[in-house]
């Protein structure tokens, strides 16, 4: 809409607070801008222009801008997106709360019905597995139930929540990382979430601090909270277009097309003006206000082809009675240039608590990083006076040693002996060269003063270490001066030398965890309003349930659909793990895990796993896990030392026993000897008999014989027939 036209009351009056709005929110943010120069190396080249003229004749140095607080903020940033982030979802609103009550007693009531049933089951078919004590089972069942019940609802927006930190179109990394850099260096950051062009999708805006402008609402630190809003943005015409193209008619198009008079040529000029929007004091420096640099990093070919425009979006928050009640609404509209307006009213993208339907908030959101006056903190600009001081003793040390010379002697020329040439010069070359072999001529029937006086003692313009050890010494003054204030001490910058001992080391860690936690507490709180806005945009752009897969691990996925009724219609609390805390544990825990492996309690290839861990969580698994894995090694040797031991007392017995045995044996061999000698005796004495016994008898047989043979004999004598034979009885 263009301001000629005539327009109706009501897109007048959304003109008018559109027009207030920008004139009294807008204006330069000379400290923040310069802030940002610090932060990326620049310098108003006149801020010291008087040191580089009177100080620098005559050298090629000047005062070059060497980074000293970047490093702290990229270290604190490193470290806080090193940190996976976990946020655990809770419901607070009384009718979901009642309704999980509900599910979780029927939940109960199903378990305990299932596991009656089976132990039913069990009894009649007088099942050997039945449990012997089935209460205190079943009541072990239940209270592990109801600890580890997780709703429908919460299980939703869990995944909603676990999807958009892990989503590719809203890449929350890459978002956290700009905030916190935005924070350090400014003192500010903003954000907004809003349904993506398509409506179907979540898009999450982080917004330049140097183009956002908030009436902050003194009675609370969000900034939602606040009562108007401008984010100024600059585009092209096609930008323009794709953007807002469908609230424009054929008049404004055409204007659209013929506009340049905002556009920006490039020539990236340096005005000298003081910040009068601060009530700070003027002084030198970067305070000072010296430098307005151009907002737009583009090089003077890029903005040949693309001509820029300021466009305005602007918000305001209006109450008006309904019903007895006084209900806010958020208006919304925007400006393009000066001329071109879009009207859009009240906006259809609001979310009211349950808690508090009447309020509506801003959809910009951020926080101010306060000191206690209020002003937003930067650490770039509490910093600026050091980094000037650090530059102009680099500056000072550059030049000295570009002024440095060398050793060398005065020569008085007339004195120089004449039989070495006619020329001046050729004289003075061949002295030189004579002294270099190491004969320095004189000629003492020269005219003149005496020959001691045609040469004068030395000089020496060399550069005395001393003086350089001197500089150096400040800069790290400066550099220490500088970490106590960024909370990022030599050790997290990696400055720990062979001297330093882990005691000291562990202190510094422990000291810039208490300075940078202030930090983090910020952006947890920051986070969880992301979270929680992403999750109130989602009520309105997947109002229809939504499905999406998560990344559980390296080959896990997770398919999941959030049904609308579990999320729509509930308030959710978000609550993320204390990143400070977080940090300081996970050293800790990789500290007490390299303890352990020198004592042998974890094995070592549990020492990677704890190293390349991703989260506090899966470090305290992974280092719990090796723990009951090592105790469960260790309770089995140990009950292997027991056995070793009763085997050992054993073996002891049967050694024992076996001496006795061996005593008895001894005693039993010498009584088989005793025995085998007697026998042997008796056998012996049994021989003798038996030899004499045998003797006796074979003298008696031979005397029988002998008889036998007489009666044969006395027989034949007889002439008696029948008497002839003599039986041998």
């Amino acid at each position: 809409m263009i301001l000629d036209k005539k327009v109706n009351k009501r897109d007048s009056e959304i003109i008018e607070w559109i027009d207030k709005t920008i004139s009294e929110l807008v204006y330069d943010k000379v400290k923040i801008i310069k802030a940002y120069n610090y932060y990326h190396g620049k310098r108003d080249p006149e801020q010291f222009r008087h040191l580089e003229e009177n100080y620098g004749i005559g050298t090629a140095t000047s005062v070059e801008f060497v980074p000293l607080v970047k490093k702290h903020i990229d270290v604190l940033v490193g470290e806080y997106i090193s940190v996976p982030l976990q946020p655990h979802v809770s419901c607070k609103d009384k009718e979901t709360l009642s309704n999980i009550f509900e599910d979780k007693k029927k939940a109960i009531n199903s378990t305990a019905i299932d596991y009656l049933s089976s132990l039913l089951k069990k009894t009649v078919s007088n099942d050997p597995n039945k449990p012997q004590d089935p209460e205190s089972e079943l009541e072990k069942i239940l209270v592990d139930f109801e600890r580890n019940f997780i709703s429908d609802y919460e299980i939703a927006a869990q995944n909603i929540v676990d999807w958009a930190n892990q989503a590719r179109i809203i890449d929350f990394l890459e978002k956290r990382k700009t905030l916190l850099i935005d924070l350090l260096v400014s003192g500010t950051c903003y954000y907004k979430v809003e349904p993506s062009s398509s409506d179907g999708n979540i898009n999450l805006r982080i917004l330049n601090p140097i183009n956002t402008f908030i009436d902050r609402n003194p009675n609370s630190p969000y900034l939602k909270d606040s009562y108007r809003s401008v984010i100024r943005e600059y585009m092209t015409k096609d930008q323009i277009l794709e953007k807002y193209g469908e609230y424009l008619d054929t008049e404004e198009l055409e204007s659209l097309e013929n506009y340049a008079q905002h556009s920006y040529d490039g020539t990236g000029a340096y005005v000298r003006a003081y910040d009068t929007t601060s009530s700070a004091e003027l002084s030198d420096g970067i305070l000072g206000g010296f430098e307005i640099t151009p907002l737009l990093p583009f090089e003077r070919s890029s903005v040949k082809d693309y001509r820029l425009y300021p466009v305005f979006e602007v918000e305001i928050i209006k109450t008006k009675k309904e019903g007895g009640k006084f209900v806010s609404y958020r208006h919304e509209g925007v400006r393009i240039g000066s001329t071109i307006y879009i009207p859009i009213g009240e906006s259809k993208n609001v979310v009211r608590s349950k808690d508090e339907p009447t309020k509506c908030r801003l959809s910009i959101n951020g926080t101010f990083y306060l000191s206690r006056n209020g002003d937003p903190f930067s650490l770039i600009l509490a910093t600026a006076n050091l980094q000037d001081k650090f530059d102009v003793l680099n500056f000072y040390r550059d030049n000295i040693i570009s002024e440095s010379g060398s050793v060398g002697d005065w020569v008085d020329l007339p004195y120089i002996p004449k039989i070495l040439g006619g020329e001046l010069t050729e004289r003075l070359m061949k002295w030189k060269a004579y002294k270099k072999q190491g004969i320095a001529l004189i000629d003492s029937s020269q005219e003149g003063n005496p020959p001691m006086n045609t040469t004068f003692g030395g000089y020496d313009d060399t550069l005395k270490l001393q003086t350089i050890q001197a500089i150096d010494l400040a800069i790290q003054r400066i550099e220490e001066t500088c970490s106590t204030i960024t909370g990022v001490f030599r050790e997290k910058l990696g400055g720990i030398e062979q001297k330093d001992a882990v005691t000291n080391v562990q202190v510094g860690v422990r000291q810039s965890s208490y300075i940078t936690k202030q930090y983090y507490q910020v952006m947890d709180n920051m986070v969880r309003d992301i979270l929680i806005d992403i999750l109130d945009i989602a009520k309105i752009v997947y109002k229809d349930g939504f499905s999406g897969i998560i990344v559980l691990g390296e080959r896990l996925n997770k398919i999941f659909t959030a049904l609308p009724e579990h999320f729509t219609v509930t308030d959710y609390d978000i609550h993320i793990d204390d990143s400070a805390e977080t940090i300081k544990e996970l050293e800790i825990i990789k500290q007490i895990a390299m303890e352990f492996a020198k004592g042998n309690a974890i094995n070592p290839e549990v020492i990677l796993e704890v190293i390349t861990s991703s989260g506090l969580t899966k470090l305290k698994e992974n280092v719990g896990k090796a723990l009951s894995v090592q105790r469960k090694e260790n309770n089995q040797l140990q009950q292997a030392m027991q056995q070793n031991e009763q085997l050992n007392q054993q073996l002891k017995e049967a050694q024992s026993q076996l001496q006795k045995m061996q005593s008895e044996l001894e005693t039993a061999k010498k009584a088989s000897d005793q025995i085998a000698r007697e026998k042997l005796e008796f056998e012996k004495e049994l021989g003798w008999y038996k030899a004499r016994t045998e003797n006796s008898y074979k003298q008696e047989l031979l005397e029988w014989e002998k008889k036998r043979v007489e009666l044969e004999g006395l027989q034949l004598l007889d002439a008696n027939k029948q008497n002839d034979e003599i039986k041998n009885k």
